[in-house]
């Protein structure tokens, strides 16, 4: 039996998930490939790995290719405190150059969708430092460490922008498997699924824990990497997947995707 590939994204909000199997409570020998997002969604579609949590928004653009693990995404209900749009101007004022994060396809398509009514230009985010950007987005531990002392006087958290316009929740992340790697080793893929939803319960008593081993420096105390920690939603309820499904028709509408793709489920073993 081959052994398996998962991606794992280094950041601080997939850790309640990863931590299990970081820790070897996972059952079945896996080989880790550490990335940013965007890499690992490059990964994936590719073949280079098996399974990995992948930007909502890969998962809409190649449905076809994976299967979703139940009950398991970063997605938060509201402000989320690492998606962020840091602006020399007011919301309601913003125009000129928006910087975008190669990181996540998911939070790229997202600010487009709520700047959709100004005029602004978008283009990558680079360490150019005479560049004339108006606003950037950052994502991740970037954006925890921006805003912890950014040079723009204005920073909109774009999970919370998307709750108060839309009503729905938002799933940034979901874990999939290839379809025919589920097909090769269902029993090995159902394994690393388990310990992933057995790392997720125990983060939920673990959080303490969970900051001390991750934090970084990421937070000025403990108690704030705690509380960003418990923020997040790690499951995949109905709500959830309604916002997901709307997300894929907001982008749809926009021109970024041509056509919304249901979530297709890990199926069960045939017996």
């Amino acid at each position: 039996m081959r052994t398996l590939r998962i991606g794992i994204i280094d950041y601080l909000n997939v850790m309640p998930v990863y931590d299990g199997i970081l820790h070897e409570n996972c059952p079945i020998p896996y080989e880790p490939v550490f990335g940013m997002p965007s890499q690992l969604n490059r990964s994936i579609a590719s073949g280079e790995v098996d399974i990995a949590a992948i930007s909502s928004f890969e998962y809409a653009c190649r449905a076809e290719q994976y299967f979703v693990f139940p009950h398991l995404s970063v997605s938060a209900d509201g402000p989320v405190h690492s998606i962020y749009l840091f602006s020399h101007l007011p919301l309601d004022q913003l125009t000129g150059n928006v910087g975008l994060t190669s990181t996540s396809a998911t939070s790229i398509c997202l600010v487009q969708y709520l700047l959709r009514n100004h005029t602004v230009e978008f283009s990558p985010l680079t360490e150019n430092p005479f560049s004339t950007l108006t606003a950037k987005m950052l994502i991740g531990d970037e954006a925890i460490r921006e805003a912890q002392g950014s040079a723009f006087p204005y920073r909109y958290d774009l999970s919370a922008l998307w709750r108060q316009e839309t009503g729905y929740p938002f799933v940034f992340a979901l874990w999939v498997v290839r379809r025919e790697t589920f097909q090769a080793q269902p029993e090995a893929v159902y394994a690393v699924y388990e310990a992933f939803l057995q790392s997720r319960r125990q983060a939920e008593s673990r959080y303490p824990h969970l900051a001390r081993e991750y934090n970084h420096d990421l937070f000025p105390t403990l108690e704030a990497c705690e509380q960003y920690l418990r923020n997040l939603c790690y499951d995949l309820t109905p709500p959830f997947q309604q916002g997901f499904l709307h997300f894929q028709k907001c982008c749809v509408e926009l021109g970024l995707l041509k056509a919304v793709s249901p979530l297709e489920f890990l199926p069960k073993i045939a017996s």
